[in-house]
């Protein structure tokens, strides 16, 4: 079946960078690896194990791709900027002795900028079984970077049948990574795509491609 997924935000923004956008397949193999016993204890340079998802998979120019789109803004959108900070308590140091370094370390003051998009919806295509995708990530509740700040909440989740699978390519336009010889993206074409192995020239999202069936 050829569905959408639209993930349903707070508006108090998420940390959502579209030069690096958020995969549907990357979410479920995060949600699912757990659950199958791999990726446990996986590094950057480590061979990934095979995470069963609840996709169509095929092959474009001889690589495994999922069905399964970036995730995309839907509706109005802002931008805002906030900060996180750390700092050290020195109205309380002379409580203690020594002298803590505040530029790095423990005790290393922060004030690092996070840029944050303001937006209701995100959404997402993808073709396969869309009440077992419902089903993974019902569970959901943040997108996003750091989320243990806040950031990214979802409140709700629905899904609807489209037309035809857009998960790969729509208007000739790439919806996700997809191989391409002459890309400037180097990276996986399935997840975990932070890995370096087995990582391909793709295109980026947004892209002209015309390289299905190849």
């Amino acid at each position: 079946m050829n569905f959408s997924i639209t993930f349903h935000l707070d508006g108090s923004g998420v940390c959502f960078d579209p030069r690096e956008p958020i995969h549907l397949d990357a979410l479920l193999a995060w949600a699912l690896a757990p659950r199958q016993g791999v990726h446990q204890h996986l590094g950057r340079d480590d061979v990934p194990q095979h995470v069963a998802l609840p996709l169509l998979r095929s092959r474009v120019k001889g690589k495994q791709v999922w069905h399964a789109s970036a995730l995309f803004p839907d509706g109005w959108t802002g931008e805002d900027l906030q900060y996180w900070r750390k700092r050290f308590r020195q109205s309380r140091a002379d409580l203690t002795n020594g002298s803590p370094n505040l530029t790095n370390g423990t005790y290393r003051d922060w004030n690092m900028p996070v840029p944050l998009l303001l937006v209701r919806r995100l959404t997402a295509y993808a073709s396969g079984g869309r009440k077992q995708v419902r089903k993974v990530l019902r569970e959901l509740k943040y997108i996003g970077k750091k989320r243990a700040h806040g950031h990214g909440k979802v409140v709700g989740m629905t899904t609807e049948e489209v037309p035809e699978d857009w998960s790969l390519v729509k208007d000739g336009i790439a919806m996700r990574w997809l191989p391409d010889d002459n890309g400037t993206r180097l990276v996986r074409t399935v997840p975990p795509y932070w890995n370096r192995h087995c990582r391909v020239r793709c295109c980026e999202v947004g892209d002209r491609y015309s390289g299905l069936g190849k």
